[in-house]
This record gives structure tokens, sequence and C-alpha cells, in this order.
């Protein structure tokens, strides 16, 4: 079972690392990375808004990717998110602006945005 588990979180994530335009997902022939630093793969637990500030337009964009992909419930059939990517990038470009809002959690932010964003459309 453990094994299963493991092979599905690697599924999960090549399938995340492959979605994306040609145009955002490479620059100058190298795959974007997402902003934050990495542990385990994934940069989803320790990314914060300093990060977000620091990282390029792609960047940023792969890393609402990332949070999509990690923060969806995945028990669905679709395991489709109600907040959009273009949404959640426009949300967290604004939560992120203050100069007090550096050391916010990305990830803490995207679930509260995907958690009322059935009630904001």
């Amino acid at each position: 079972m453990r094994r299963a588990c493991a092979w599905v979180a690697v599924a999960a994530a090549a399938a995340v690392a492959g979605c994306g335009g040609q145009d955002e997902g490479r620059a100058s022939g190298a795959a974007v990375k997402p902003v934050g630093p990495e542990s385990a793969g994934s940069v989803v637990q320790y990314a914060d808004c300093g990060d977000w500030r620091r990282g390029s337009p792609a960047a940023r964009r792969v890393t609402v990717e990332r949070l999509r992909g990690h923060l969806t419930p995945q028990r669905s059939r679709t395991a489709a998110s109600p907040l959009s990517d273009e949404r959640a990038y426009r949300l967290l470009q604004r939560a992120c602006a203050p100069a007090y809002a550096e050391s916010l959690r990305l990830y803490k932010l995207y679930v509260r945005m995907q958690g009322f964003a059935p009630l904001s459309e």
C-alpha cells in the first residue's frame, strides 16, 4: 500500500510538472522552477510572499500550478479547483504586495482563497 501511494505521488508530480505552455514553462531551454526553497521535490510548504515577490512572472505561474496540484482535493473525479490559476495569481499578487506580508506562506493563502472562491464568483 505504501509503495502504491508513493507511485501515485510521483505520477501526480510528473503530471503537474508537465503542465503549462512552452513559453511559460521554459527559459533558455531549462524548465522554469517555482518560487521558494525546494524540499522533498516540492516548494509548496515553504514558499512565502518574499519568494513570490522575488520570483519572475513565469516562476510565479508555475508556483500557482504546483499549489493547485498539491492542494486541490484529489478524491473527486475531476479534482478541479474552484479557483482559476489566473485569479489565484492576481490574488497572490495583491496579498503579497505589502512589506509586512514577507513571511506569509503561499499555501495557507491559496487554501483560504480556494475555500472562498465559490462564494466570490
